[in-house]
């Protein structure tokens, strides 16, 4: 799985080496923020799994409304948009700047859904959370109540 991850990453890089980035993704989009975030939330734990990638579509598609495929178009922009940033400031910042505080908690409650979505938490999880939090200009608390409300879902 990581193989095609680094010949897309190789391939970006190429192609904005030689000036070709008319398809790139673009990182001011918030839909592509929150994407990207979402993919670099799982993929932390270098080991981003089909599980991951589906839940994020589902997120994707449940949080704008929009078909499966679409969705999974969105996944793969923000997919392009992570390998390409140097951190996920940019991203979280294109966030605040979008949306009011009440809106961005639910991006939290997606990132800890991802995060938590494998059954486990290590300390680069919860790190990539804290700062992502930190840059929304959310309370830590709403983070903490956030990460609940998700762990209470997935217990039934």
């Amino acid at each position: 799985m990581a193989a095609p991850n680094c010949i897309t990453m190789l391939k970006s890089f190429l192609d904005r080496l030689n000036g070709q980035s008319p398809t790139a993704p673009d990182p001011t989009d918030e839909r592509t923020a929150v994407a990207a975030l979402l993919v670099n939330a799982a993929r932390v734990d270098q080991d981003y799994t089909d599980t991951e990638k589906g839940l994020i579509e589902a997120i994707l598609a449940h949080r704008y409304e929009m078909a499966p495929a679409d969705a999974e178009a969105l996944r793969l922009e923000g997919e392009e948009a992570e390998a390409a940033a140097v951190d996920n400031f940019r991203f979280g910042q294109v966030i605040r700047d979008s949306l009011p505080e009440p809106d961005r908690v639910p991006v939290v409650e997606a990132l800890w859904s991802v995060v938590l979505s494998d059954e486990t938490r290590d300390a680069q999880e919860n790190e990539i959370v804290r700062r992502v939090v930190k840059i929304l200009d959310i309370e830590p608390r709403e983070s903490v109540l956030a990460r609940q409300r998700v762990e209470a879902a997935m217990k039934g």
